[in-house]
């Protein structure tokens, strides 16, 4: 017996996650439309609830009570309204467990599956010390996001296969590299930031411990050996003054898998979620159970019961860790708890949003409603300043914009046939100025965008329909006009005053009277006349099953607005086929609106290695493109795409 825990304790030693695995995975799924929930689910939840129902002989069943009984809830008769600028907290470990069992129960019960969406990816145009180069997209200017790779005009700084990377970008040199080795602590650095002579890199770790159970099965006693994995968020702050000797300066750790995070000025917003098992949670010490903080500036904290606060009316068992601090100094992390993850996170340079979707199932229906939390963010303290309610689910990050001190925010409620969305505008209190209802019966919200005084809606249900809203009155929004085209566009980027872009998918019948993707679709939308938007040209990219991170992730992509180019990673399959092919390029379309959408260039690697070498990023420094693969970095002529240098990765 002993030999086997020893065998099984060897084999479980060489298991670690894939990531590349988990990323085919997402990019399967993608390749369907998009459904925020199995409509089986609908009725499975209503059967077990009307089961439920008519057990303890009640007429309809909502969520749990707030884990004590003596504090009173906010008034859940608004709809949308400013609550107490505190959330309620918990008072005892006991609570807390509680709580953990409760939410467990429910999930399994009566939950449906609820998307997470957060954000990632490419590039945009900067000018600095006379030197023009790729910037990350972002949603906000002054707010930075994390990515794969960063460029400071000289040097880029690149994450891939576990390994982060400092090029010198014009002698394509690596000049140093920063390994992480899967071992039990292991890391895997996910992103990175870059703040002059300072690299931030993002990511999550997971502590593997190999535990022993024995079990008896016919008066046989068996060993077996399984293991326990725990993630950490970590982030690790380089002084990178000398590009071939990075020096790591502090390393501040939290609790739970990386979510999102964002870069103000010199201070960055970490957020991770911690998830609590409720089986094991009678066997756990309550250091097990509370979320810590580590940093190597400061002592290790545990956080107190006490300083955890509870999102109410949500099932998810998951510890959401805000945590705040400076690069250029060592003063202790800012962090705020709470019992319930995230869904969708969205930052101004003033303040951070936060939302919660709650689900709650009646006799024959449900009601879906998005908790917002608003929280001041001021040198790297997070204090919150306001709690709304309104409802519906949200898209991703882009359905929320603050404008003028207004939060704008599109939703929708329900589905299928009896889906609608809503777009609400709430003042700095998040207490509800304007809002437009009954939008787009039977759609669903595909991609939103907020540009100044307007905002850009797709739904998609058959077709994709642009609502073009005018908010210059935020408390008298207008739907002013109205596009219907086949497909739909999944991120909307804009163009000028009077063009935007949508990029997405052409669809087709599956032959089951359902609709699912085709090939993608690039579109320019003419919106100069807000009552008469039109498609003014588009281009259709592939056939049959195409792939694109942009369609789910902004960062990838490639823009430049000044030699109006427009680009994105590609994944052609063709299961059609007598033998199965696949590729990755990167696609680059030229902008011309009198001419359209002009293909530029497809660049792609060799037949033989596209498998295992997908393109990730492209970018640019000056007059040359960089484009970026799993294994190596090939540099183009922008003007004429001849290719110049290749550089081999470790």
């Amino acid at each position: 017996m002993n030999k086997n825990k020893e065998n099984y304790k060897k084999a479980l030693d060489q298991i670690y996650p894939s990531e590349e695995l988990k990323e085919n995975t997402f990019k399967k799924a993608s390749l369907k439309p998009k459904v925020k929930k199995p409509v089986f689910m609908k009725y499975l939840a209503a059967c077990a609830v009307f089961a439920l129902c008519f057990s303890l002989g009640a007429l309809y069943l909502n969520y749990k009570n707030p884990p004590t009984e003596n504090k009173e809830m906010p008034n859940q008769e608004k709809t949308i309204a400013q609550i107490e600028n505190d959330l309620p907290r918990f008072e005892s470990m006991e609570e807390l467990k509680n709580a953990i069992e409760e939410n467990q129960m429910e999930y399994y019960n009566i939950s449906a599956s609820v998307d997470v969406m957060t954000d990632n990816a490419s590039s945009e145009t900067t000018k600095e010390e006379s030197t023009t180069y790729s910037k990350t997209n972002i949603q906000v200017e002054g707010v930075d996001e994390a990515d794969i790779v960063k460029t400071d005009g000289k040097n880029i700084y690149y994450i891939t296969e576990q390994k982060i990377y400092i090029i010198d970008a014009k002698k394509l040199k690596i000049l140093s590299t920063i390994e992480y080795n899967a071992t039990n602590n292991a890391f895997y650095p996910s992103e990175l930031y870059i703040n002059e002579n300072k690299l931030i890199v993002l990511g999550t770790g997971y502590e593997y411990n190999t535990q022993q159970e024995n079990y008896e099965e016919n008066e046989v006693l068996y060993d077996y050996a399984y293991r326990m994995t725990e993630n950490y968020t970590k982030a690790i702050i380089y002084d990178i003054s000398n590009k071939e000797k990075p020096s790591k300066e502090r390393e501040i750790t939290i609790d739970g898998a990386y979510d999102t995070s964002r870069m103000i000025n010199d201070n960055i917003y970490l957020i991770s979620s911690k998830r609590v098992y409720a089986y094991y949670i009678d066997e756990m010490a309550d250091e097990q159970i509370l979320p810590k903080v580590k940093d190597s500036a400061n002592e290790e904290k545990i956080i107190d019961c006490t300083e955890i606060a509870y999102f109410q009316e949500t099932d998810n068992n998951s510890f959401m860790i805000v945590a705040g601090f400076n690069i250029n100094d060592k003063k202790e992390v800012q962090t705020e708890t709470f019992f319930g993850a995230s869904d969708t996170v969205y930052s101004s340079k003033e303040n951070l949003y936060i939302t919660q979707t709650q689900y709650k199932y009646l006799l024959i229906s449900e009601k879906v409603t998005t908790t917002i939390y608003k929280f001041n963010l001021e040198n790297s303290q997070i204090t919150l300043q306001a709690k709304a309610e309104v409802s519906g689910s949200l898209n991703d990050q882009f359905s929320m914009d603050e404008y003028e001190g207004n939060l704008r925010i599109a939703t929708t409620n329900g589905y299928d046939s009896s889906a609608e969305n809503q777009l609400y505008i709430l003042n700095e209190n998040l207490e509800q100025i304007g809002k437009i209802e009954n939008l787009a019966k039977g759609e669903t919200i595909y991609s939103v965008r907020f540009i100044g005084k307007m905002g850009y809606i797709v739904t998609f249900e058959q077709i994709d329909p642009l609502f073009v809203i005018d908010l210059s009155n935020p408390k008298n929004p207008k739907v002013k006009g109205e596009l219907k085209i086949p497909g739909y566009s999944s991120y909307l980027h804009p163009y000028d005053e009077t063009h935007i872009i949508g990029i997405g998918y052409n669809t087709k019948s599956n032959g089951y009277g359902g609709i699912v993707n085709d090939n993608m679709k690039m579109s320019m939308f003419d919106i100069s006349d807000i009552q008469n938007p039109k498609e003014l040209f588009s281009i259709d990219i592939g056939k049959g099953h195409t792939y694109s991170e942009i369609t789910s992730n902004h960062k990838a992509l490639f823009y430049s607005k000044d030699k109006n180019l427009i680009g994105f990673p590609v994944e052609y399959s063709d299961d059609n086929a007598s033998n199965y092919t696949y590729s990755s390029k990167f696609e680059i379309f030229k902008i011309d609106l009198e001419k359209g959408f002009e293909k530029y260039g497809s660049l792609k690697e060799k037949d033989e290695e596209i498998y295992y070498n997908k393109i990730k990023r492209a970018i640019y420094i000056e007059q040359t493109l960089y484009v970026l693969s799993t294994d190596k970095i090939t540099t183009y002529n922008l003007e004429t795409l001849e290719q110049e240098q290749q550089l081999e990765l470790d």
